[in-house]
């Protein structure tokens, strides 16, 4: 009879365990646990948005957040609801690239920082923007990686990654480049890059 007791607890211990685990998996901060964008404060700053957990990139490139960004690439392809927080933050860099006059004049706009939702459906990719005060949706069909080698020699990287928010999965990143480039009335390719890894040289 002790042996039979002893069976059972065990077996209500591993179902308890378990059952946090499980929990836990799927406790990842959800949508309902963030402020909404259009409530940040003001003085929000990049280690703000380290400390909530956003995926962070300095200057075009992931800094923070990897596995966070891992997660929400993980479940999106196995079509299960998800949503990430991302931050990216510029800086102007070295003045000697600008002109003395350019630089002056939008030298105390920076560093500055963009907050973006991310989310995904099951079915749909929706990325949410804060612009004037209001939050701005716009909605995606697909989420694409391209990964590959900068068209210029001089780039200061030698590889990318690049995750981009689409909705026709025939479109090279290329293709994508050379609509942004373009003069031409509807040449340009709607899309919005999310995530970007660059190997610097």
């Amino acid at each position: 009879m002790k042996k039979i007791a002893v069976v059972f607890i065990n077996f209500l211990l591993f179902l308890f365990v378990w059952s946090v685990n499980y929990r836990d998996m799927d406790s990842l901060p959800s949508d309902s646990d963030k402020v909404s964008l259009n409530q940040l404060p003001e003085n929000y700053s990049l280690e703000d948005a380290k400390s909530d957990n956003c995926v962070a990139f300095e200057d075009s490139d992931i800094t923070y957040g990897q596995s966070a960004w891992n997660t929400f690439v993980s479940k999106a392809k196995k079509g299960k609801p998800a949503a990430v927080r991302l931050g990216y933050y510029y800086t102007l860099g070295d003045p000697s690239r600008y002109s003395k006059e350019y630089y002056e004049s939008i030298k105390d706009d920076y560093p500055i920082l963009y907050i973006r939702d991310l989310k995904y459906d099951g079915y749909k990719y929706t990325v949410e923007d804060l612009e004037d005060g209001s939050v701005l949706s716009k909605d995606y069909k697909y989420m694409m990686k391209y990964e590959g080698k900068p068209r210029s020699a001089t780039a200061l990287f030698s590889k990318y990654s690049r995750y981009v928010l689409i909705n026709d999965t025939t479109v090279s990143w290329d293709e994508i480049e050379n609509s942004m480039l373009s003069s031409q009335s509807g040449a340009y390719i709607d899309h919005t890059e999310v995530y970007t890894d660059l190997e610097w040289k």
